[in-house]
């Protein structure tokens, strides 16, 4: 199920503000898990975890399904490069996780969509987006079938001041009615592994922008 070169987010379970950190997967031995320094999400700098920090780790395999389990920091280790060593528990502990548990957030980006089966191509805002999917406006007069397959392309503007443009496979979960809009849930079906980290990190830096404002405990 862990494979070497797999991408891991890391979350950290003893402060009060929750931390999150991308890294990859160096070796598996045993009960011990090498992973390369972390990166924070929001900062985009390498993080140095201290011995006996928990932390819960998230995975996606690659048939889309995504996973969770309780480690912490047992030491570190130099090889070819630094690594650090976490305590790997047995398959059994590994839970599985829903795609809606991944980091949403209620934003407006520039997304659009293409539904060849119901030949439908438009662009409009989204109402939230995670790393799994995002919810958009539906304009009026466009009803795609139910659970249609289509490809989305999404502009995704970072702190920074770069833009990122995530182009994906998708798939129509649901379309209802939120005061007298159209909205439909859209799942990321086929998203690369780095524009799914810079979805992640998108949703953090969101994240803290309405923590400072005020617009979110």
């Amino acid at each position: 199920m862990l494979n070497i070169g797999m991408m891991l987010t890391l979350e950290t379970l003893e402060n009060e503000n929750v931390e999150k950190y991308k890294c990859k997967i160096a070796d598996i031995d045993g009960d011990k898990l090498y992973i390369d320094y972390p990166i924070s999400i929001i900062t985009n700098r390498t993080a140095f975890l201290t011995n006996s920090l928990e932390i819960n780790v998230m995975f996606s395999t690659e048939d889309n399904l995504a996973f969770q389990f309780r480690s912490k920091v047992i030491g570190k280790i130099k090889k070819k490069i630094p690594l650090i060593v976490l305590q790997l528990p047995p398959k059994e502990d590994f839970k599985k996780i829903q795609r809606r548990q991944f980091v949403r957030v209620e934003t407006a980006l520039d997304i659009s969509i293409h539904f060849p089966n119901s030949n439908y191509q438009f662009a409009t805002v989204t109402e939230d987006i995670s790393a799994g999917g995002c919810a958009i406006i539906l304009p009026k007069n466009i009803a795609p079938l139910p659970y249609e397959t289509g490809e989305a392309l999404l502009v995704l503007p970072m702190q920074s001041g770069e833009y990122h443009y995530i182009k994906t496979t998708c798939k129509l979960i649901r379309i209802w009615d939120v005061s007298k809009k159209m909205v439909a849930s859209i799942e990321f079906t086929d998203i690369q592994e780095k524009e799914k980290q810079q979805i992640f990190r998108f949703c953090f830096e969101k994240q803290l922008e309405l923590r400072k404002k005020g617009l979110l405990n």
